[in-house]
Order: structure tokens, then C-alpha cells, then sequence
């Protein structure tokens, strides 16, 4: 094989690689669209209530985070503070700290927890004595497990502070049952007191650079699958333009 059919066979590959990936990413943008919609007609929605969350404990835990992560809930209960559990390593405006979570017993005396919002590090120790009934509002959100090379959180005794919003491991602990869902609280009432836990934002979904990245594929592409025939044919004519010098030297000068 020439070494020229070899350089033609590539730059064929590599241009359509190039389509590929830029079709792969108008894909992306597309899911990432659908995805944000959905979550605001979430968000827009009617709140749960108790009487959603006993209907709730029918589906699998798959279907439910799929289908109600980050829909609106309201209910009323009491927190039960001697059980709650600090979720290290969070930020906040890039401060450090710590999410706290606690359970929440419900008015039919179902348990969910609650992401009660950010703590900074000098309050590691916060205690909140109020058991009084509150009524609160947020987001349903699901539990998060260690991914890749993340460590777990040990798996045995009762842990002060965790990696992450583990349901499962969390459950372990408090010695009895939960939603396998937890509350991202927006607002109780009444309010806390002195301010802390700051409650968290709702997080900003974001279509990504997946529409620009789409847009600089097809520009390579077009680049390759345009610039490459023109490399060809200006090698093609230069040669053939010494070819015809080369023809013209009279031959009794040979």
C-alpha cells in the first residue's frame, strides 16, 4: 500500500471519528435538555405530601429517584436531633464545613431524613435542643454511594460524621428504618433560631459546552474533509508544473 492511499485511508477515518463525536454530542446537549426540563416541571410542581410518601414506599428505590428527585415536598414533624450525622468535606461560597443531616419523624411516625444545610468546621459540635413539631419545605433528593476509587465509609459502629448522604450506612446506624430518599430543606417554620444550618441553594442545572463542543467537531471535520483534497491537488499540480519545466530543456542540451 502507497504511502499516499494509507494518508487518504486515515484522514477518512478521522473524519468521520470527527462527525461521530460531534453527533455524540448534540446527543448529549439533547439529553442534558430533557433532563433540565424535566427537573423544572419538577421543581413547579404541586408539593408532596405525607400522603404522597406513603404511596412513595410502593415503588422501587430506582424508579423513585428517577421519577421524584428533586420534586417539591411539604410536611410537618419533629426532628430527632440526638441522631443526627455531619456530612464532611462540604463548601460553601468556598468556605469548608459540613452538610448536617437528621432524621425527621412524620406526623404517622415514618422517618425521613433531612438535609438540614451547611455547617462551617468551628461548629463540628453544633446541638439543636428544639423538638417542638416544624413544618418544612424542600426537595427530595437520592442517596449517594462511593463511586470509582472513592472510599467508603467503614461499615461498622456508630460514625459521628460520613463521606457522603449514604441512606444505606446511615440507616445501619440509627437502628431503624428510613425514606430512601432524603429532604434538601428550603425552609422550616419555625425558623431557626440563630441562623445555622445555612440552608443550601437549589442546585442550577446547566446544559453544558456539549452544543460548542458538537460545533468544533464539525469544524475539524470540515477542515480535514476539505483541506486535505486541497493539499493533494497543489502537491499534484506542483509536480506536474517540474514535470513540464523539466520537458522543456531542449534535448540537444542533454
Amino acid at each position: 500500500m502507497s504511502k499516499k492511499i494509507f494518508t487518504t485511508i486515515l484522514v477518512i477515518f478521522a473524519v468521520l471519528a470527527m462527525i461521530f463525536l460531534g453527533f455524540w454530542q448534540l446527543d448529549r446537549h439533547s439529553q442534558k435538555s430533557d433532563i433540565n426540563e424535566r427537573i423544572s416541571a419538577r421543581l413547579d410542581n404541586e408539593p408532596l405530601g405525607l400522603v404522597d410518601i406513603d404511596k412513595l414506599k410502593s415503588y422501587e428505590i430506582i424508579e423513585m429517584e428517577r421519577d421524584f428527585e428533586y420534586r417539591s415536598i411539604a410536611i410537618t414533624g419533629k426532628y430527632i436531633q440526638e441522631d443526627s450525622v455531619l456530612i464532611r468535606n462540604r463548601t460553601y461560597n468556598g468556605v469548608p464545613g459540613f452538610w448536617l443531616l437528621t432524621p425527621f419523624q412524620l406526623l404517622n411516625n415514618q422517618i425521613i431524613v433531612v438535609n438540614r444545610g451547611w455547617l462551617p468546621i468551628s461548629a463540628e459540635n453544633y446541638i439543636d435542643l428544639n423538638t417542638s413539631a416544624l413544618d418544612l419545605t424542600g426537595i427530595l433528593r437520592k442517596a449517594e454511594l462511593a463511586k470509582g476509587l472513592q472510599r467508603s465509609d467503614a461499615s461498622q459502629g456508630v460514625l459521628k460524621s460520613l463521606a457522603r448522604p449514604d441512606l444505606a450506612r446511615y440507616e445501619d446506624q440509627l437502628g431503624y428504618e428510613i425514606f430512601p430518599m432524603y429532604i434538601q430543606l428550603s425552609s422550616q417554620s419555625p425558623q431557626q433560631a440563630d441562623g445555622f444550618p445555612q440552608v443550601l441553594d437549589i442546585p442550577k442545572f446547566s446544559e453544558g459546552q456539549h452544543l460548542s463542543y458538537a460545533v468544533q467537531w464539525f469544524i475539524f471535520a470540515s477542515i480535514a474533509a476539505i483541506g486535505y483534497p486541497l493539499v493533494l491537488w497543489s502537491y499534484s499540480k506542483s509536480k506536474g508544473t517540474k514535470k513540464r519545466k523539466e520537458s522543456d530543456i531542449p534535448v540537444d542540451y542533454l
